[in-house]
């Protein structure tokens, strides 16, 4: 974070100056008291299962320099006036959103790229930045800082060091891109597909893609938005756009930019990549036609920031996939490990089980599956179906499934060797008595909720010790 005075910042969040010094040096924000550092300014946020507010007393012990906050009960703490300052709000966390707003507009000459999706985000945005780093320094949220209180964090790391800046947007409520959009107000949008996720709140994909579509009505005047052209729902958003400059990608139709003759392989995809009458040979490190789509959107949006092919391809060829996303690894005795356990949902789930099979053709594929989380009423429905897709995977070898909905996707399998349980020591126990060999192939795929890379890790050094 660039210097900021508290003065400036009460006037961003419309605060209430209630004691201290005006004049305080800002060189950091924090949200958590168990990390914040000497001088910086602690919000005390609301949320779900803490409030900061009870931390306030922590954050002055720490050194922070001043606090947010929007409670009356700090009024009680006894603090040291001689240096400490207080700003009170209505809400610390749209308070938090307005710093970041007014902050990110002191740097004109950063070139900003919003992403949201409901697939591939994370690993569209590190092919980003990946690509922007052959020219300049580039920011972009780490994790999971895609929401409401990770993306302004984010946006406040930026310094005028950073030439281009690269923001991902998560959403589970309504109006939540909205928010986070307006924040960043990016000279660039990309929405990277459409798909079955957050059904709990957004009811169908038709309900996603109207939430995930805002993006671009927040993107800056005379600014590019990205469309995938082999999503159905996002092509019609190409028809509607008036004051954007538009960019298309695919794999599968005709866009601005595509890929053809996508080559699978053990360990890498090659495909050629085609852009305005050129065209140009990439070997990614990656597995899973979806990735390939995901460079698309990337390399579509670097070549509206002027990038050449050439340094598309760099970029393409040298980004590392993200943790827990397809993230693989091979033991001494050649056991293929796949930890894609970030998160699940019914499209993502058919295209990694799918991306597996297509790359491990030769190879005896065991599938480690858990709930697929937030669907909705239709949750028993998507489980099902998923185990008669499975049904259609030829060299799928076993099926281990554990959670509550995975029952249903049990139910649905035929002919498959298949093992269900709700207990994790059960699972694991079931998955050390299975006979290996240098042919076995493990994907462990479940949304977030599930924590089914610690089952992962477990397993993973159940083979380490087979292997001494």
């Amino acid at each position: 974070m660039e210097l900021f005075y508290l003065r400036d910042l009460i006037q961003a969040i419309d605060g209430k100056f209630i004691i201290g010094n005006l004049d305080l040096p800002i060189t950091g924000i924090s949200i958590d008291s168990r990390t914040i550092k000497e001088g910086d300014v602690y919000f005390a946020i609301q949320g779900n299962r803490y409030d900061g507010h009870n931390f306030i007393k922590e954050s002055i012990l720490k050194g922070a320099a001043a606090i947010v906050c929007s409670k009356s009960e700090v009024d009680s703490i006894k603090i040291p006036s001689n240096f400490f300052s207080i700003v009170k709000t209505d809400d610390t966390l749209i308070a938090l959103g307005k710093l970041a707003k007014t902050y990110i507009t002191r740097f004109q000459n950063t070139q900003i790229v919003g992403i949201t999706g409901s697939n591939g985000k994370t690993t569209t945005k590190e092919i980003l930045v990946s690509i922007f780093n052959e020219k300049a320094k580039t920011l972009s949220n780490e994790n999971n800082f895609n929401n409401r209180i990770g993306l302004p964090l984010a946006v406040l790391n930026l310094t005028s060091i950073f030439k281009y800046a690269v923001f991902e947007m998560g959403t589970s409520s309504h109006g939540e891109i909205k928010i986070l959009s307006n924040i960043v107000r990016p000279n660039a949008g990309i929405i990277t597909n459409i798909g079955f996720s957050h059904l709990e709140t957004f009811i169908s994909p038709n309900g996603v893609f109207k939430e995930k579509k805002i993006l671009f009505d927040n993107v800056r005047e005379n600014g590019v938005v990205i469309i995938n052209n082999d999503d159905k729902f996002l092509k019609k958003a190409c028809k509607i756009q008036n004051s954007h400059k538009v960019t298309t990608f695919a794999c599968d139709t005709e866009a601005d930019i595509c890929a053809k003759n996508i080559i699978l392989s053990f360990d890498k995809i090659d495909f050629e990549l085609f852009y305005n009458k050129k065209s140009i040979k990439i070997e990614m490190p990656a597995r899973g036609k979806f990735n390939v789509s995901n460079a698309l959107a990337a390399a579509a949006c670097a070549s509206n920031f002027g990038f050449s092919l050439d340094e598309i391809k760099h970029g393409i060829e040298n980004f590392r996939l993200p943790k827990m996303r397809m993230e693989t690894i091979t033991t001494k005795s050649g056991v293929v490990l796949i930890n894609d356990a970030y998160n699940a949902n019914p499209s993502s789930m058919r295209e990694t089980i799918q991306a597996v099979s297509q790359h491990y053709i030769y190879r005896k594929i065991n599938l480690v599956l858990g709930d697929m989380l937030e669907l909705g009423n239709k949750s028993i429905d998507y489980h099902f179906e998923l185990g008669k897709f499975i049904n259609t995977q030829k060299n799928i070898n076993s099926i281990y499934l554990i959670g509550e909905m995975s029952s249903y996707t049990k139910e649905a399998l035929v002919n498959k060797n298949v093992f269900y349980t709700k207990e994790t020591n059960i699972i694991l126990k079931k998955l050390n008595q299975i006979p290996i060999d240098h042919i076995s192939v493990f994907l462990f795929k479940a949304s977030r909720g599930m924590k089914l890379e610690e089952i992962y890790t477990r397993f993973h050094n159940i083979l380490k010790q087979r292997d001494i």
